[in-house]
């Protein structure tokens, strides 16, 4: 595909939205969202998918071989957010099994896992606890390059 990830981006969203019920945003719930809250009073399982830009695999450039040319890696984290930790522990579980060593596209390699973060949000007067079990997951785009002879 190309240096920038953006297909890799749009290929990965799609699969990750067959998870919780499609409930899954880019960077942040959008402005017209509120947080899921189910019938029990807690937060519904969702997940906010943050990429990070593309980072050039190799220090070499030159004009046989400029950036735009090169691997880049992509950064994910994934914040899998849910009303309790057991929960929340269960989409990442969920989301790790699908992702990982998954390639979002022809030109990228599989997604691989990099780490991890559990942490919560308190209650506030409109929002129940929300629990939140974060993965770090890394995949290298742009891999049909052919360095130069």
């Amino acid at each position: 595909m190309a240096a920038n990830g953006l297909a890799e981006r749009r290929a990965t969203l799609a699969r990750v939205k067959t998870l919780v019920g499609g409930r899954v945003w880019e960077s942040a719930l959008p402005d017209d969202q509120t947080v899921p809250i189910g019938p029990d009073g807690k937060v519904k399982p969702y997940i906010v998918l943050d990429f990070g830009a593309p980072v050039r695999v190799m220090s070499d450039r030159m004009l046989a071989n400029p950036e735009k040319g090169q691997p880049h890696t992509l950064p994910l984290n994934a914040a899998c957010i849910a009303g309790d930790a057991d929960s929340a522990a269960a989409v990442a579980a969920a989301l790790f099994d699908l992702l990982v060593d998954w390639a979002p596209s022809a030109t990228a390699d599989p997604f691989e896992a990099k780490g991890g973060y559990g942490t919560n949000r308190p209650a506030t007067g409109k929002t129940p606890s929300q629990f939140i079990a974060g993965i770090f997951l890394e995949s290298t785009v742009n891999v049909d390059w052919v360095a130069p002879a």
